[in-house]
């Protein structure tokens, strides 16, 4: 497993309704997004303007809480977080233990594909439809609070 680096380590945990961020000081934000929040989840996924609204909803959330997220902040995912991200057995872009933005961004990009029905994307999804919201929340975690990865747990 990876360490996390020099900066203070963050414990992210997804959940259906909510998305809670703790710091080992005991600062805790709730964002109102979750798995199970953004869209209706189905064995087809999101659509394209779901995934646009869905974007939407969790930017504002972020923005609520990005000025008083520490910079340089290390941010490791809760098991129940990285549980929907399987695609056939594997924990999609997880290697030596995180997943950089590069990763979320190539996730992200099949998630954008299915949406629209482009026939490159089929087969692409999670094996649980929780996966496309989860991505989601992490790609503008990472791109508003400046993450260039997240850790798993342990």
């Amino acid at each position: 497993m990876n360490t996390c680096g020099t900066g203070p380590r963050l414990a992210l945990d997804i959940g259906a309704r909510e998305t809670v961020i703790n710091t080992p000081t005991g600062t805790t934000w709730t964002l109102p997004v979750g798995s199970a929040s953004l869209w209706p989840l189905t064995p087809s996924g999101p659509s394209a303007l779901a995934v646009e609204n869905g974007i939407q909803t969790v930017e504002d959330a972020i923005e609520r809480v990005a000025s008083e997220v520490p910079r340089g902040a290390h941010m490791v995912l809760s098991a129940r977080s990285l549980a929907p991200l399987h695609r056939g057995g594997a924990i999609a872009a997880l290697a030596q233990g995180s997943i950089g933005l590069d990763g979320i961004e190539r996730e992200y990009q099949l998630l954008a594909a299915r949406a629209v029905g482009a026939p490159s994307a089929r087969g692409t999804a999670f094996d649980d439809a929780a996966g496309d919201a989860v991505l989601l929340i992490l790609r503008e975690l990472m791109h508003h609070l400046g993450l260039r990865s997240l850790h798993g747990p342990g």
